[in-house]
């Protein structure tokens, strides 16, 4: 369990070399324990850098050996990782499609390579640098710790954290009934969280409303942006993406779509992929329209620019949720700072049915409102930086 834990880049460093020991894959070596703690301070005093006026968003993957590496640019001659060295660097990646390889050599660790990110699941030891003080640390294709400002949060192993996409499933009873036995799962649920994950990415905040496909209009909202064609878009996309795929394999072949990069190559398998990860950037870039995006549970979208009607909920409370604990506690709409969470909640507590709300803050956190079939209204977040948004 991530019990409520705060502490420096040492003593995350401590916590996480226990951690991935216990998720230790024999394919990918991972540093000792004095080098995940070399590379955790370096990276941490690294993302308080600027470099041209511009904060810093890079990787550092930990890469032994050239074998098996899709190095971009190999330097001839290594320098010493630190602070500097690494915000110097850091312009030459991009995102998460490179990152900088270090290694041991002559008793100090050194940057050596810009590392080109591989298809398969099985990726290095990555440390990024998500803003100022903030580190995630993924092994193996996962997330599976974050560091943001003293905070100190982890996932497998033994520690758990709570699935949007199964609580999603089970709010709305479209998606109950088709839901994997095994994952407890639906696809679509799955594919309206990745739509919240690539909102968040875009940095600017927003918000998605989800009611159930046989509805009417939903209650107390003012829908700015209808839309008629081309509300089914996801619709028929992921349909041509799982054609012919057997069941237990269709979540890996949609989580494996993805839209064109920047310099225009894919990293898919098909067009029918392709066209599915660049309906996720059209429908996801609706939320950057003031107010919010709505969908059903088909996956159409029924309108965006979506307001969410003022109404004297005041005294209206819920059930409030840490995802990443066993904490659960009764909240009003007063515990919320800013206006997106009251409007979630509002938007849920006032619809006949079923209904959910996403919400990304422009801090860089997710949740989850949603009120089931009961009447039951919960807010499951916040997801700090989407870590464990799945």
């Amino acid at each position: 369990m991530n019990a409520e834990r705060l502490g420096s880049p040492t003593e995350f460093a401590t916590l996480l070399a226990a951690h991935l020991a216990g998720l230790a894959d024999a394919t990918l070596p991972l540093p000792a324990e004095p080098e995940l703690r070399a590379l955790i301070e370096a990276a941490f005093f690294a993302s308080l850098h600027e470099e041209e006026g511009h904060k810093l968003e890079f990787g550092i993957a930990w890469q032994p050996e050239a074998r098996e590496c899709a190095a971009v640019i190999a330097m001839t001659s290594p320098v010493r990782v630190s602070p500097a060295n690494l915000a110097k660097l850091a312009p030459a990646t991009s995102s998460e499609a490179t990152s900088i390889a270090v290694r041991p050599e002559a008793g100090e660790l050194v940057a050596w390579a810009l590392l080109e990110r591989g298809g398969t699941m099985h990726q290095p030891l990555t440390i990024r640098v998500l803003t100022a003080g903030v580190l995630r640390v993924d092994y193996a294709g996962y997330a599976r710790a974050l560091y943001a400002r003293g905070e100190m949060l982890f996932y497998g192993g033994t520690y758990h954290v709570k699935s949007p996409v199964q609580r999603l499933t089970e709010t709305f009873a479209a998606w109950t009934a088709g839901a994997d036995p095994q994952t407890g799962v639906d696809l679509r649920a799955a594919i309206v969280a990745r739509l919240a994950a690539r909102a968040l990415e875009y940095g600017h905040g927003g918000m998605i409303l989800i009611v159930p496909a046989d509805s009417a209009a939903p209650a107390g909202v003012r829908v700015h942006y209808p839309v008629d064609v081309g509300a089914d878009m996801l619709v028929h996309r992921v349909a041509r993406v799982i054609r012919d795929v057997p069941p237990a394999e269709r979540l890996a072949r949609l989580t494996g779509s993805r839209a064109r990069a920047i310099d225009g190559r894919v990293t898919v398998r098909d067009e029918h992929q392709i066209a599915f990860g660049e309906a996720i950037e059209h429908v996801a870039r609706l939320t950057a329209i003031d107010n919010a995006l709505l969908l059903d549970t088909d996956l159409c979208v029924r309108g965006f620019g979506v307001q969410v009607i003022e109404a004297d909920l005041s005294g209206t409370t819920f059930q409030h949720t840490n995802p990443y604990s066993d904490d659960v506690h009764t909240d009003d709409l007063t515990t919320f700072k800013g206006t997106r969470h009251p409007a979630g909640v509002i938007f849920c507590m006032r619809q006949p049915r079923e209904a959910a709300a996403i919400i990304a803050s422009q801090d860089g956190n997710l949740s989850l409102a949603m009120k089931d079939a009961r009447g039951s209204a919960e807010v499951l977040g916040g997801y700090v930086r989407a870590f464990g948004w799945k």
